[in-house]
C-alpha cells in the first residue's frame, strides 16, 4: 500500500506478469486504457488496464529496451534501445514501421512532441538527436551533454525540450533551432537520473543519485521543492510523474528499497515488488500508478488510489 496523503491510499490492484527481465519504462497511453511496458528482455508488452491482460508482444530489437513513448494519436509507439537503435512500431498490428538509426551508443530515452511529428531521443553516446516522425529523418544532432543522457521530454506546446544527464546537468533546448536556453545544477551537480516538464511546462521535475527528488522554477533557475527521505536512488536511473486528481496532488517517483513513493508535502511509500523499482508512470486521468521492477522482480503493478478508512 501507498499513502500519498493522509486520507488517501494507493493500493496495488494488479499485477501484470510477462517479461523476463527487468521493466524499464512503463507508459500509460493518452486514452489511459492501454499499457506499455519495455524491458531488458529485448520486448515491449501491451496491456488492456481495465483487465489487465495482455494484448500483444513486440519483437525486434536486438538488446535490451530501455524506454517507450506514445505517439499522441495512439496509433505508434517508439522505443529506445541498447542496440544503438529506435524503432517506431503500428500499435494496432504489432509491426515494426521504421528503425532510426544514427546514434553511437545505448539510446535510453525518447519522447514524442504534442503533435507526433518529431521524435526526441537520447543516447549514452551524450547527444540528443530530434527525428522527423514522418521519414524517419535526423534532423538534428546536438552535442547536448558530457555524460549519457537519462532523460529527453518535450514541453506541451512542443517549443522546449529538457534534456538530464549523469553529468548532473539539466539543459532547455530550443526545439525549432537546437540551441541551448537554461542549464541548471545543484551545487553539489549529483548526477540526474531523470527530468520531465510539469504538465503547464512552468517546472521541471528531476531526479538525482543523491535520493532526493526536485522541482525546478527553470526561468528562475532555482528549485522550489526538494523531497527527500522517501525515495531511494543512489545507483539506477528511476523515473517519477505529478499525479493529479481530484484527491490530491502528488509528486511520484520509483524508488531502489523495492517500493513506490508519492509525496505530497511529505512522503510515503508502498511495498510490493521484490527488487527496485525503476520505472513508473500515472494515469492520464485517474488515479492509478503503474509501476516496473528491477530483476528478479520483472512484474509491473497497477496502484489505485481511494479514501482511506477513518481510524
Amino acid at each position: 500500500m501507498a499513502k500519498g496523503a493522509s486520507n488517501v491510499e494507493f493500493r496495488c490492484q494488479q499485477v501484470l506478469e510477462g517479461h523476463s527481465k527487468a521493466v524499464a519504462s512503463v507508459k500509460f497511453a493518452p486514452s489511459g486504457l492501454l499499457l506499455a511496458t519495455a524491458s531488458a528482455d529485448k520486448t515491449v508488452c501491451l496491456w488492456d488496464v481495465a483487465t489487465g491482460s495482455r494484448m500483444s508482444t513486440l519483437t525486434g530489437h536486438i538488446s535490451g529496451i530501455s524506454d517507450v513513448a506514445w505517439n499522441p494519436n495512439q496509433r505508434y509507439l517508439a522505443t529506445a534501445a541498447d542496440d544503438n537503435t529506435l524503432k517506431l512500431w503500428d500499435v494496432e498490428t504489432g509491426t515494426c514501421l521504421r528503425t532510426l538509426t544514427g546514434h553511437t551508443n545505448y539510446v535510453f530515452c525518447c519522447n514524442f512532441d504534442t503533435p507526433g511529428h518529431l521524435l526526441a531521443s537520447g543516447s549514452f553516446d551524450e547527444t540528443l538527436r530530434l527525428w522527423d516522425v514522418r521519414t524517419g529523418k535526423c534532423l538534428r544532432e546536438v552535442p547536448a551533454h558530457s555524460d549519457p543522457l537519462t532523460a529527453v521530454h518535450f514541453a506541451y506546446d512542443g517549443t522546449m525540450i529538457v534534456s538530464s544527464s549523469l553529468d548532473g546537468l539539466i539543459r532547455l533546448w530550443d526545439t525549432q533551432t537546437g540551441h541551448c536556453l537554461k542549464t541548471l545544477f545543484d551545487r553539489e551537480s549529483p548526477p540526474v537520473s531523470f527530468a520531465m516538464f510539469s504538465p503547464n511546462a512552468k517546472y521541471v521535475l528531476c531526479n538525482t543519485l543523491d535520493s532526493r527528488a526536485r522541482i525546478w522554477d527553470y526561468e528562475r533557475g532555482r528549485t522550489v521543492k526538494t523531497y527527500e527521505g522517501g525515495h531511494v536512488n543512489k545507483q539506477f536511473c528511476v523515473t517519477s510523474g505529478f499525479c493529479t486528481t481530484d484527491l490530491g496532488h502528488w509528486v511520484v517517483t520509483g524508488s531502489e528499497d523495492c517500493s513506490v513513493c508519492v509525496a505530497a508535502g511529505g512522503g510515503a511509500a508502498g511495498n510490493g515488488h521484490t527488487a527496485p523499482v525503476l520505472a513508473v508512470n500515472v494515469h492520464p486521468r485517474m488515479p492509478i500508478i503503474a509501476s516496473g521492477g528491477h530483476s528478479p522482480d520483472n512484474s509491473v503493478r497497477l496502484w489505485v488510489a481511494s479514501q482511506a478508512a477513518a481510524a
